[in-house]
């Protein structure tokens, strides 16, 4: 069984080659308003990022930042393609090593107020390489390699509990929060999870302008379904885990009008 580290490499260097045989120019479907070169360029920067992260001990926001500003600019010229792909290699190679360097518990400096640990970027980068070595086949016109059903079962809950969760970290003080419907995930091959979908809107003070933004997250014990709107999405689990990270994906969605309307809003709105 491949490692975490082992994972991140294998995908990134799929996406990394996949990416070079491809026009630098031609879009990614996945990521609007991105070229070939500009999804390359991202995935060496994060993996610059965290690397950078891990090997000055970063622990706070402003020690993120300082590793942020101080990157390298991005290539540009009549090169800029072959040294964006042998910086990619070596960002990839430094994040490898520094992890491997590395217990999961060990304090670090996450985006994540819930987990600030090495295991949160481990964890992250795995689905993160997934996720863009998908974008990279898409943009090249390729058959999605297969995800391994493991990296999928922990994918789905990473995107439910961590990546979607987060959202209500951010919910501005002078919001209201709404629920207004439940989600049912149901993957042929694994157990179903329970999801709260809510809504928060209210006035931002400082300006008067209006705001609305769907959130997510598993379903709470204190939250009863009553009689809000419920759906159900059934898959694979692999198919789910695309779907909910905004892929394509073959899910059969159901359920009642409410609800099935605000899992495309969430969906449309996308992760943040």
């Amino acid at each position: 069984m491949a490692s975490a580290t082992e994972r991140i490499a294998a995908e990134a260097d799929r996406a990394s080659a996949t990416l070079a045989a491809t026009d630098p120019n031609r879009d990614v479907p996945t990521c609007p308003g991105w070229t070939a070169d500009d999804l390359l360029w991202h995935i060496t920067e994060v993996h610059e990022f965290w690397a950078s992260n891990l090997a000055t001990n970063a622990l706070t926001d402003a020690d993120a930042e300082r590793n942020d500003t101080a990157k390298a600019p991005r290539p540009e010229g009549e090169d800029a393609r072959e040294e964006l792909l042998a910086r990619r290699e070596r960002a990839t190679a430094s994040l490898i090593r520094e992890l491997d360097s590395r217990d999961d518990a060990q304090p670090a400096w996450t985006w994540s107020a819930a987990d600030q640990t090495v295991g949160f970027t481990r964890r992250m980068q795995v689905h993160e390489a997934t996720m863009h070595r998908v974008d990279a086949e898409l943009t090249a016109g390729r058959e999605i390699t297969p995800i391994e059903r493991e990296v999928a079962a922990d994918g789905l809950g990473h995107v439910t509990g961590v990546m979607l969760a987060s959202s209500y970290d951010w919910i501005p003080e002078w919001a209201t929060l709404e629920q207004v419907a439940t989600l049912t995930l149901r993957p042929t091959d694994g157990e179903p999870l329970d999801l709260e979908l809510a809504v928060w809107h209210g006035t931002r003070p400082r300006d008067g302008e209006e705001f609305s933004h769907a959130v997510a997250r598993p379903l709470q014990p204190e939250i009863e379904r009553g009689e809000m709107p419920q759906a159900t999405a059934s898959a694979d689990v692999a198919s789910l885990y695309l779907w909910l990270w905004g892929r394509p994906a073959e899910v059969e969605l159901t359920g009642d009008d409410a609800a099935v309307a605000q899992v495309d809003a969430l969906l449309v709105q996308g992760i943040d």
